[in-house]
């Protein structure tokens, strides 16, 4: 299957509605730190130029907020496009490479795997520690928490029901 239809399945978007206007690049809010802003990732895929897509770091960065989404007079939705290029990234067994973002998903799915829902201070914080930044996060850690902003971890023992779901889309997807 070609690059640009896998996406167009994953993501339903027919990319060659797209007309370059760039108000999605110009919405964007980290379009200045993509290598490639959504428009051109939205080219590269109408053009096929999977490894450019696959191996940038726009669709690492992309927020998912959906303001690109929102401009796009075609109703174009660059966000979901870039969604999917992770998603076909992730199965062909492309890092990240922004390798904070890698180690965000990783700390996310584990934290689901263990409490069976998402305690986004353990997220953030395990993120922050393994990409060397912790110490740099503690003060303001440090205030959420003494200002009641901080909830504590919960009890790892409510993870079962999604460690069950998890394992069973693994389990299927090493089937085919």
């Amino acid at each position: 299957m070609a690059f640009r239809h896998e996406i167009e399945a994953l993501s339903s978007q027919n990319a060659n509605l797209c007309f370059q206007c760039s108000k999605c690049s110009a919405s964007c809010p980290l379009a200045d730190m993509m290598d490639l802003k959504p428009a051109q990732v939205m080219h590269s895929i109408r053009l096929g130029r999977e490894e450019a897509v696959l191996n940038s770091t726009a669709i690492w960065l992309c927020l998912g907020c959906e303001t690109c989404s929102a401009r796009c007079p075609q109703q174009v939705e660059p966000a979901a496009a870039m969604a999917a290029a992770r998603v076909i990234a992730l199965k062909r067994g492309i890092q990240p490479s922004v390798k904070e973002v890698g180690i965000y998903y990783r700390g996310f799915v584990d934290n689901m795997r263990l409490n069976g829902k998402i305690h986004d201070a353990s997220v953030a914080g395990v993120t922050q520690l393994l990409t060397g930044q912790f110490t740099s996060s503690l003060p303001m850690a440090w205030k959420l928490l003494t200002h009641g902003r901080l909830k504590p971890p919960p009890l790892p023992f409510g993870g079962g029901g999604f460690r069950r779901l998890y394992n069973n889309v693994l389990a299927k997807e090493r089937e085919t």
